[in-house]
């Protein structure tokens, strides 16, 4: 059995994040993957079962900056389930979208193809589950902290957004200095939305 050419690793790695950033997973092809490469398409398929995974390996340190710091984020919030206090919830929104554009701006090409260029890919699927999950962690944990019964259908509508701000962050190609400028303004309305159901939840 032959042994892989390791030489060839980052040559197949760096061809795929051009051709998926310039062309998107559905128009882009192993074939002109292993053309920039300079190298056949076996020699692609030999280290990558499908385009699919290889677009996945693209995005997978990316996803695991996201997973390590999802946990902290949510015991961060259920540790004020007991004080209620709506400035410390208010404090933990901010942090929570300072941890993320952090990771946004650490893995940028990445993201890039996480929220731009993933539709027709697993991952865009895993993304409308990761906000769906987002939504119904979101849900579950403003009922546990809710006095009484209240309408929460229009949660879903807001944390779906949310995404589409980090979308537009990157498909305009902000820097983190203008996109941090950006995020204050939204969050400038968004804090006062959040501000009245808070307040509404805990009467």
């Amino acid at each position: 059995m032959a042994l892989k050419d390791h030489s060839l690793d980052d040559k197949i790695i760096k061809a795929a994040f051009d051709e998926f950033m310039e062309f998107g997973f559905q128009k882009a092809s192993i074939r002109k993957i292993a053309d920039r490469a300079g190298v056949t398409p076996g020699a692609v398929y030999t280290r990558y079962d499908s385009k699919d995974d290889l677009f996945c390996s693209l995005v997978s340190n990316f996803l695991s900056a996201v997973k390590t710091q999802s946990e902290p984020i949510g015991k961060m919030y259920y540790d004020l389930l007991e004080s209620k206090n709506v400035d410390d919830l208010l404090d933990a929104i901010r942090k929570e979208e300072k941890i993320y554009l952090d990771i946004l701006f650490q893995y940028y090409d990445e993201c890039i193809l996480f929220f731009c260029r993933s539709e027709g890919s697993s991952i865009y699927a895993m993304m409308q589950k990761m906000m769906e999950h987002k939504t119904v962690e979101t849900v579950t944990f403003l009922k546990e902290m809710a006095q009484g019964d209240i309408d929460l259908d229009g949660v879903g509508m807001i944390m779906g957004e949310q995404f589409h701000y980090y979308q537009q962050i990157l498909e305009k190609g902000y820097s983190k200095e203008k996109a941090v400028s950006c995020m204050k303004t939204v969050e400038t309305f968004l804090e006062a939305g959040w501000r009245d159901l808070f307040e509404r939840i805990l009467q």
